[in-house]
């Protein structure tokens, strides 16, 4: 018995190293603080963060924390920015103003402050909405799979990072990064969990941001 079940190991690791598995998702914490449970929230548009200077990172202008970069097609965060405001709307707990009708508001408080920190100007947004919190999210990589589903020859990579700014005060009281590039199963063997819920394949640039969006909402304030 013991024999086979050997076998069946070696046959399932065999399978795992040929299709290849996405590794666990990385999520870190961006603040320290108590996160409050806002009653109304409004969501201002997602932005593309870029390195200036070559060396693939950039600095995130609300949390500090330093983002890998890498190809950004032209409609990255406005796919992350959807799923999340879809997985959000589900929930049905936080009454929330979408970005097309932020965005005005929100542009306007930026030439007005255009000198101030960017969490004083969402801070300045909020209490204009006359919401709780604010949530803006940055997209540093947005790598598409080179090649199919049960074949690539490149894996997709994904980065951003979502937070969330208290209108009273501007303080950041939550926030999370998702960084990930799929890897297969030989790569990351203790990191299989995440191999199976996409059928034992390489999954796109969209189906990562996906399942990062879903990670990070796992700790959102009153979502679950």
């Amino acid at each position: 018995m013991k024999s086979l079940s050997k076998i069946r190991f070696a046959l399932f690791a065999a399978l795992c190293v040929l299709i290849g598995c996405a590794s666990s998702t990385s999520v870190r914490p961006e603040t320290g603080k108590e996160p409050v449970v806002p009653k109304k929230i409004a969501v201002v548009p997602f932005e593309k963060l870029t390195s200036e200077d070559g060396s693939r990172v950039a600095r995130c202008p609300v949390g500090g924390t330093f983002y890998t970069t890498c190809a950004l097609p032209q409609n990255a965060e406005a796919v992350v920015q959807d799923l999340f405001l879809q997985r959000l709307g589900k929930s049905g707990k936080v009454a929330v103003i979408p970005p097309y009708q932020s965005d005005t508001v929100y542009r306007k408080v930026r030439i007005d402050y255009e000198k101030a920190p960017v969490t004083e100007q969402l801070q300045r947004t909020g209490k204009a909405l006359e919401v709780d919190a604010i949530v803006i999210g940055f997209v540093s990589c947005f790598r598409e799979r080179v090649g199919y589903a049960y074949s690539a020859e490149r894996p997709a990579s994904v980065t951003f990072g979502i937070y969330m700014i208290q209108s009273s005060d501007g303080d950041v009281v939550w926030g999370r990064i998702f960084d990930k590039t799929q890897q297969s199963f030989s790569e990351n063997v203790l990191q299989s969990s995440t191999f199976f819920s996409r059928g034992l394949k390489w999954v796109t640039a969209a189906e990562l941001a996906e399942d990062g969006v879903d990670e990070l909402l796992k700790t959102f304030p009153g979502y679950r």
